[in-house]
């Protein structure tokens, strides 16, 4: 596939959603990166020789807290080191004379890296909606290891880490709820920001709530808290709860609106995410509004450590205990998954379908269950080390990435040692997923004077989310039928087609296909990418 330039024939809603890609691809370019290749004659390096990226906090045991990613070419040896938890993106391709290393995988595809899929990567990712452990979509191009010690010397390469699980602590859920406190706490007293222009982005959940109460608490009231809608069918229970939390706290909220029109949005999130998020695109707006004001933010990422997580059950625990990963892997394709085996069957092409299949996903996904099984809760430990790591923490520190600063106290190193160490039936007595007392009652426990603001109502009514889809889905289907040049590689021509041009002479088409859109821009764009990248190789290599 080939996505043309805009010009004066172009549709103008193309013409925009064109721009918006553009824009995307920019700042996913514009990323630092280094490049170096062993010769008869030496190293011969291109890029940003010395890169620090994000925040360090000096911690009580002498390891740097905070969340960063760096590297230092010294003109001998590159040195690459990242936080605890890898949650700063940064990725690196290696052969047998060559390394390149950046914050972008963009950057490494357009620095000359391999641009061939990883079939079984991309087939957990279209099951998950996520890449695991240190995939990514190009077989080449691999996610820095969490804690890295990576070091490229005289064509060389020596790279270790990994996941940190934390100790059992033998704690009680009272003396655990108290521990939360105390360490949250701590955390945020650490992560003060340098002046009162910040904001915190106010949900109705828990996450939010926490950080909110607690610096106000200690005397440091944001500027203003922000909530955007989410797209339907969502019900709008972040604008109501986020709106009786900020008036109880005396904190100016301002509640934006999202733009209807999402496509320019999933098409900007997908390049500043690296291909490797199916989610985000409703952060979007919020996070270009606190850009233009210049706004530092606190982020809840991985509160999710402090309530039980989305793949806990009696049954998974036992599966794991009992080293049954292969039936584990097909519990959560079978009730996590984001689409149909129907549905991909015949959205990916024939040539790929094996390639990217469910039993690739199975195997690849089997894999990654086996480095958790250790873990207090290894549920929590594989969403963790996975879905938060790998999806969820692009949104601080992908499209966050041009605020001033981003602070995410719940992964801090005391924090997370706390929360990662109880066993499931601490958190969740009745071992059941929806469960959110723990953090529920800590919020309560800590902050008495606010235990009467609601939480969101998960049982409130949806939106009507036809319109919504309608318009997204002609949308897509104009953009992708007025820029596309070639057939597909990733995607079925005999099946998309006709599905676009349904959507196109009939918008109630759309309106019941919610996952068609953002799948169709999604792989469009990943084989744009790819090809774009196998063609700069190809001329750069050309005498």
């Amino acid at each position: 596939m080939f996505l043309t330039a805009p010009d004066e024939r172009t549709p103008k809603g193309v013409r925009h959603w064109a721009d918006a890609e553009g824009a995307g691809r920019d700042r996913a370019l514009a990323a630092p990166w280094f490049h170096a290749v062993r010769g008869r004659a030496g190293v011969d390096v291109s890029g940003d020789a010395d890169v620090f990226r994000g925040h360090r906090i000096p911690h009580g045991d002498g390891t740097p807290d905070g969340v960063f990613a760096e590297w230092k070419w010294d003109g001998r040896r590159l040195r690459v080191r990242n936080d605890r938890y890898g949650v700063h993106p940064l990725f690196y391709y290696a052969t047998a004379n060559e390394i390149a290393v950046s914050t972008s995988v963009a950057r490494l595809l357009a620095g000359g890296a391999p641009a061939d899929f990883d079939g079984d990567a991309i087939a957990v990712f279209l099951r998950l909606g996520f890449f695991v452990g240190e995939d990514t979509p190009f077989r080449a191009i691999r996610a820095v290891p969490p804690e890295a010690k990576f070091e490229w010397e005289d064509g060389r390469l020596s790279i270790s880490g990994g996941y940190w699980h934390g100790k059992p602590q033998g704690l009680n859920r009272d003396d655990a709820i108290d521990a939360f406190i105390a360490l949250f706490r701590r955390a945020l007293e650490r992560r003060i920001a340098p002046d009162d222009n910040f904001a915190v982005p106010l949900s109705g959940g828990r996450d939010s709530r926490h950080i909110l109460l607690e610096l106000c608490r200690l005397g440091r009231r944001p500027r203003c808290c922000i909530t955007i809608p989410r797209y339907p069918p969502r019900a709008p229970e972040d604008e109501r709860v986020s709106g009786l939390l900020a008036a109880a706290a005396g904190v100016p909220h301002r509640i934006l609106d999202q733009p209807p029109d999402r496509g320019s949005v999933e098409l900007r999130k997908n390049w500043e995410t690296h291909f490797c998020a199916d989610e985000h695109a409703w952060f979007v707006h919020m996070i270009d509004y606190l850009e233009a004001e210049g706004l530092a933010v606190y982020d809840g990422l991985a509160g999710g450590l402090s309530v039980a997580g989305r793949f806990l059950s009696a049954g998974n625990l036992r599966l794991f205990e009992h080293g049954r990963f292969h039936e584990l892997a097909e519990g959560i394709l079978a009730r996590f998954g984001v689409q149909t085996e129907a549905h991909l069957s015949q959205l990916v092409s024939p040539a790929w379908r094996e390639a990217a299949g469910r039993d690739r996903a199975l195997e690849r996904l089997a894999a990654e269950l086996i480095r958790h099984a250790d873990a207090p809760d290894p549920t929590k430990s594989f969403n963790f080390w996975n879905h938060t790591r790998r999806e969820t923490a692009l949104v601080p520190y992908a499209l966050m990435n041009r605020l001033p600063a981003v602070f995410t106290p719940y992964i801090d190193h005391d924090v997370y040692e706390l929360l990662s160490s109880l066993p499931p039936s601490i958190v969740s007595p009745d071992l059941s997923s929806p469960n959110k007392s723990f953090h529920s009652e800590a919020i309560q426990r800590a902050y008495v004077e606010h235990a009467d603001v609601p939480f969101e109502n998960s049982h409130a009514p949806k939106l009507d989310a036809r319109p919504h889809y309608r318009q997204f889905g002609s949308h897509a289907a104009r953009f992708i039928a007025s820029r596309t040049r070639r057939p597909f590689t990733l995607l079925n021509n005999a099946y998309v087609w006709p599905r676009v041009a349904m959507s196109l002479v009939s918008p109630h088409f759309a309106e019941k296909r919610a996952w068609l859109p953002a799948d169709l821009l999604y792989m469009s764009q990943l084989e744009h990418a790819a090809r774009s990248a196998a063609e700069s190789i190809g001329k750069a290599s050309d005498p």
